[in-house]
């Protein structure tokens, strides 16, 4: 349907006039009002109800002759419901509305003079429920079929009676059954319920001239019988079989009886089962378990059956896809569990949806299938990948992994895209014997000094985190907004082995980053702020933009503190230093459990997790370059201070670690080995620090 508007008298007047067009008449329902009268943009009006901030359909300029607006999207969404239309301009106009025949565009034509353009907004109007009445011969509809077949009378034809039978036995014995169905009520066209909608409510009226004191079941048709051409006992060879082939096993609806006068039944789940397509629409089955039936006028009379069906469908639908993890995480192990995925998408696509499957664990993962396929037949129905571990020989720990899922379509609104979702994989190996660490590298963070105004680089690192999807290591420094740096740049990123990447500022939203962890489940960077009391959650493609926060003051934590994430559980670790504790919180921060450190660690301010061992290493500012390894009970189980030996060439002070992360070993024919990298803070306010690499030797540090 377009409806067409007739520019016609040009009048002159205040910007902001406003008229709506009624989509089922294609009749102005009010032509002009002034903004802030009877009809305005607020989402209320006396006539129906607008959406002001809905999707705007068009902003352009209409001059003399014809303009379009595409509400094929309106169209497809409601029946009922119209337009406002929204004019910014000085000169305002009138308009009549019509109707033609096709049905993509709103067009405006030019019935007088317009001296100036005016630039109009057309806003859909809001979805409400819709009820609509089909009854043979009312309003056009002419698509009620009904008939009975009747066992005693088995060659004979009923279907031009102007009453419909039902009994389970008549006089002679025999069962008599009733078939009705009102066709083409589902579709695209005018007077029809859309496919998919939502029905609310559905009834039948009957107008009962005989009722019954039986059970009455109404069946909905498998069989497709309007099309055959013979219509009795013997057309369906014995009648019809309540087989799943001719009509469905099990009734939709079952009345305990039937009453003279009008009878209402409720058959919602039969029309939101068609409206679904689970089955198509081919009618009732009507049964009579007694020898007391009843009898109903049919569509050849004057009180023809009624169908009155309320529904709601839905508005702009939003293309996308919707992954599944089993138990909210993708675990798997060498030798050990799989674990899998499924996909599926949120709305039909236009055209064939390929996702591509990738991984960043090629040598840990195996997964299958690679590519997944999804049409407009298939779209809602979930596609599993299914993941296991390469069992290797290598005493890794546990790693995390990502799968990245890519869309390519035709359909512009799938094409290009993607998520992420994190995989752990726990290793099988077994443990080697202790060895005492090593360091391999030391690298002086002063010197990321490109892109910093103060020149000093990283002079007071405070936390560090690896990403592997960027392979990036990011450092923060939590005194660059003081003396002597007076710098916004804050965070840094590096790769492996040392080598500057890039710096980034994070003082829209942190002034004071004191820890920085990675979240291999969601992909972002969780940054902690000890004088916001919070921790700030950013994207490692864009860390300068703040997406969301954690209140972890709210939860008496007043001294954040570098937090990690458990790779296998989503959960939240962090340190509340000056308090003595760590503290575990789930995923989305709400607090699980407030462990107290022993007391030779005062003032924790650096964390690692050892997934693989349920370990945690701590560094603390005030024991300098030791490093503690303790378990869930805040047990101390080992500790080495082995970067006390490696005094600042700066200010011949020890290390003071306030950052600690478990990442892959810079030495590229490592293979999967890891390192513990840790930043030295250094001197307070001195621009003096350092990152560290510590060779594990695999398993230093286990308990």
């Amino acid at each position: 349907m377009t409806s067409s508007s007739s520019l016609t008298d040009e009048t002159r007047g205040s910007a902001g006039l406003h008229g709506l067009i009624d989509g089922r008449t294609g009749q102005s329902i009010r032509s002009l009002a002034p903004s802030g009268d009877d009809t305005q943009d607020d989402g209320q009006s006396d006539t129906g109800w607008v959406y002001p901030t809905s999707v705007v359909r068009a902003n352009t300029l209409f001059t003399e002759g014809s303009g379009f607006v595409d509400v094929k999207r309106d169209l497809q969404s409601w029946q009922d419901f119209g337009w406002l239309h929204s004019g910014n301009g000085g000169d305002i106009w009138n308009f009549q509305a019509s109707r033609s025949a096709d049905d993509s565009n709103l067009s405006v034509l030019d019935g007088g003079s317009l001296s100036t353009a005016l630039s109009s907004t057309f806003l859909a109007a809001a979805a409400s429920e819709i009820t609509i009445s089909f009854q043979q011969n009312v309003g056009g509809y002419v698509g009620t079929i009904d008939t009975f077949l009747r066992e005693s009378r088995p060659g004979n034809s009923y279907d031009t009676k102007p009453y419909i039978d039902v009994d389970g036995a008549d006089k002679r014995g025999g069962e008599i059954q009733g078939l009705l169905q009102f066709s083409d009520i589902f579709g695209d066209g005018p007077g029809q319920i859309p496919l998919g909608a939502t029905i609310t409510s559905a009834t039948l009226s009957l107008t009962v001239s005989n009722g019954t004191r039986n059970p009455v079941s109404f069946y909905m048709m498998a069989d497709d019988w309007t099309i055959r051409q013979d219509l009795s006992w013997n057309g369906f060879t014995d009648g019809i079989q309540t087989d799943g082939i001719e009509a469905y096993t099990t009734p939709d609806v079952v009345l305990s009886r039937i009453s003279k006068g009008t009878e209402i039944i409720d058959v919602t789940n039969s029309l939101q089962s068609w409206s679904d397509q689970t089955a198509l629409n081919r009618g009732w089955l009507l049964s009579d378990a007694g020898d007391n039936g009843f009898r109903f006028q049919s569509s050849e009379s004057s009180g023809a059956p009624i169908l009155s069906v309320t529904y709601t469908i839905p508005t702009d639908p939003v293309p996308g896809m919707t992954v599944t993890q089993s138990d909210g995480s993708t675990v798997v192990t060498e030798g050990g569990a799989g674990d899998g995925i499924s996909i599926v998408l949120d709305y039909a696509p236009t055209s064939d949806v390929t996702i591509t499957i990738t991984t960043t664990g090629l040598d840990d993962i195996n997964y299958a299938p690679q590519q997944l396929t999804f049409t407009a037949a298939n779209w809602q129905t979930a596609q599993t990948v299914t993941l296991s571990a390469i069992d290797d020989a290598l005493t890794e720990g546990t790693e995390s992994f990502s799968l990245s899922l890519t869309a390519t379509s035709l359909d512009t609104a799938y094409d290009g895209m993607h998520t992420n979702v994190g995989v752990s994989v726990i290793d099988n190996d077994a443990t080697q014997l202790p060895l005492s660490p090593a360091v391999i590298a030391i690298h002086d963070t002063t010197q990321y000094s490109a892109g910093d105004p103060s020149g000093y680089g990283s002079g007071d690192p405070s936390g560090i985190a690896y990403v592997p999807e960027l392979d990036l290591l990011f450092i923060a420094d939590s005194e660059h907004n003081e003396s002597p740096y007076y710098s916004p740049v804050n965070l840094f990123a590096t790769r492996l082995d040392g080598t500057f990447v890039a710096s980034f500022s994070l003082q829209s939203y942190s002034d004071e980053p004191t820890g920085v962890a990675y979240n291999p489940f969601n992909g972002l960077l969780y940054i902690s702020d000890d004088d916001a009391r919070r921790i700030f959650i950013t994207d490692p493609n864009d860390p300068t933009t703040l997406i969301g926060s954690i209140d972890v003051g709210a939860l008496g934590i007043r001294d954040a503190e570098d937090p990690v994430i458990d790779p296998v559980t989503g959960h939240i670790y962090l340190l509340n230093g000056s308090s003595r504790q760590l503290v575990e919180l789930s995923e989305t921060g709400d607090l699980i459990e407030t462990i107290t450190l022993p007391d030779a660690i005062s003032d924790a301010e650096g964390l690692a997790y050892d997934a693989a061992h349920d370990v945690f290493y701590v560094a603390s500012g005030s024991t300098r370059g030791t490093i503690f390894e303790i378990d869930r009970d805040g047990n101390i189980l080992d500790q080495t201070d082995l970067l006390n030996d490696y005094r600042s060439p700066i200010t011949g002070g020890k290390p003071k670690l306030k950052g600690l992360e478990i990442a892959p070993s810079s030495d590229p024919d490592d293979g999967d080995k890891m390192s513990l990298y840790a930043v030295d803070y250094g001197h307070d306010q001195v621009p003096d620090g350092r990152l560290f690499e510590i060779d594990l030797h695999h398993d230093w540090l286990i308990a």
